[in-house]
């Protein structure tokens, strides 16, 4: 069985951005993708696609929409994707985002989300979106890659793990950043601000526990230096240029030492041209 992907779409340049960066990112590979657009009418009575209008009406007006855009992103990837590896199935449904996603990790056997950094709504600053938000916050046992819209349209040759070796790592977290690097033959870079000779026992064990999950692949323990947060956030951005930064969303110690972490992940949208990948156990 390939990998099963989704790819959730608002029909945005942002959405369709982060479905051609997961077609290269698995070039080659056998994959089943879905693509996923909500609809709804709010409650205010303004047309939108993300919650679910119980006037029938309406329903079909929007789902009408919706088929239709998913139809025009499959046409474009009949001309763009021609890997017999490839299977895309397209997913039209009246009901809230989240639910949805939730619905689909579970009953499709999802591997990876693959979405864009920020909506149609999005502001000029970057920022995370809502929905990128929620599904970090709310889909476990699956990872999420947010991916900006100005990331470069290449495999990575490198992936950093931002971490302080706070917790235990459990193989379904870390295997999905591993097979990454496998496939796209990048170098891991696990990046911390404690200098090994500060860990404390609890911290060693976990670091020894990353090391014998990268056995196998080049990767690499470097100290990120305990400067200002703005510093440090600069430097992060400077070691991932080009690539991907990944972390363990159920440790966010890391990024609230940073002033990035919960409840303010939002701000995590510094990484303006580098995709995020944000893995859950």
């Amino acid at each position: 069985m390939g990998k099963q992907i989704l790819l959730p779409t608002d029909f945005s340049e942002n959405s369709w951005y982060a479905i051609r960066y997961a077609i290269k990112l698995y070039e080659n590979q056998d994959c089943d993708f879905f693509i996923l657009n909500t609809f709804v009418k709010d409650t205010y009575g303004h047309s939108r696609y993300t919650l679910l209008d119980p006037e029938e009406t309406f329903n079909r007006l929007y789902e009408k929409q919706s088929k239709q855009g998913l139809g025009n992103i499959l046409s474009q990837l009949s001309e763009l994707d021609t890997d017999l590896k490839h299977r895309f199935h397209i997913i039209s449904r009246p009901s809230y985002f989240l639910e949805a996603v939730k619905d689909i990790v579970e009953n499709e056997q999802i591997d990876m989300i693959v979405m864009g950094a920020k909506g149609i709504t999005g502001r000029e600053k970057g920022t995370y979106g809502k929905n990128s938000m929620a599904v970090i916050r709310s889909v476990k046992k699956c990872p999420v890659l947010v991916v900006p819209k100005n990331a470069a349209l290449n495999l990575p040759e490198e992936i950093v793990l931002a971490t302080n070796f706070d917790i235990e790592y459990s193989f379904s977290e870390i295997k999905y950043l591993a097979e990454i690097a496998r496939i796209s033959k990048a170098k891991i870079q696990v990046l911390s601000m404690v200098a090994h000779d500060s860990l404390n026992p609890i911290q060693k064990s976990n670091k020894v526990l990353l090391q014998k999950y990268f056995r196998d692949i080049n990767h690499s323990f470097n100290l990120l230096p305990d400067q200002k947060k703005k510093t440090a956030v600069n430097e992060l951005i400077k070691n991932s240029a080009g690539n991907i930064i990944s972390y363990v969303y159920r440790s966010p110690s890391f990024w609230e030492r940073m002033g990035l972490g919960t409840p303010t992940m939002g701000k995590l949208g510094y990484f303006k041209d580098i995709p995020i990948l944000a893995l859950n156990g």
